[in-house]
């Protein structure tokens, strides 16, 4: 199998642009495409993380792509606390043509979620059996797009990601986990305390303390199970 790793950054995409804006990070799985009415529709999942009320701002934005008259369209948008499943549609022309049936091709694997930083930089994982598929990938990208190759060899791939397989965990759960790890609560050695945190997200100790440890008994055993 041969896998890749790179970044691409899209400066003129709409989602890019909203996302830059507010600050949010995207981790989403590319579900797939279909042409209707002379449109190329394209389905993704994914989650959000951020400032709460910027992930509100995002999804707000994105609403208002219904009604773009050129460029990329909103057909749905579902929300389901920061988890959202988004359909898009573009006119097809043969720029267009060219780029879906290599970013989309079927033979490609994408073995991670995708991960759509704050700068706006993509983050992919692919793999395939066939070296040209990547390669012709690659090749769009950096006609197309900036891109950023990290990573091109011939491996085995260890995991597969889905957004789906992780436990499910509250917002308050969720929300004390994400402050731990953004400010390396598990890093050797610790770079924070647990007073620290709870300050930061404006909770007595005990009620952040309780939040972080039940997200903890969620994520732990499920992740001591696949080793």
């Amino acid at each position: 199998m041969w896998t890749a790793k790179f970044m691409v950054f899209d400066k003129e995409n709409e989602l890019s642009k909203i996302l830059r804006k507010n600050k949010v990070k995207v981790y989403y799985n590319p579900i797939n495409n279909y042409i209707k009415n002379k449109r190329y529709y394209f389905i993704m999942a994914g989650l959000m993380e951020g400032d709460e009320e910027k992930i509100r701002d995002c999804f707000k934005e994105l609403k208002s792509l219904k009604n773009a008259k050129i460029g990329r369209r909103l057909e749905l948008l579902e929300i389901e606390g920061n988890f959202f499943t988004l359909i898009t549609s573009h006119t097809i022309d043969s720029e267009s043509k060219l780029f879906v049936r290599v970013a989309y091709n079927p033979s490609l694997i994408h073995y991670k979620p995708v991960i759509w930083h704050e700068d706006g930089w993509e983050e992919f994982n692919v793999a395939s059996m066939e070296r040209k598929d990547i390669e012709n990938l690659i090749k769009i990208g950096r006609t197309k797009y900036k891109l950023d190759l990290l990573e091109f060899k011939q491996s085995k791939i260890k995991n597969l990601g889905y957004l789906t397989i992780l436990p499910e965990l509250t917002d308050k759960q969720k929300k004390a986990f994400e402050l731990a790890v953004k400010n390396g609560y598990y890093e050797y050695p610790r770079q924070i305390q647990l007073e620290k945190l709870a300050k930061i997200s404006n909770l007595a100790l005990s009620t952040y303390q309780a939040h972080l440890r039940k997200a903890e008994r969620r994520l732990l055993p499920y992740i001591s199970s696949r080793y």
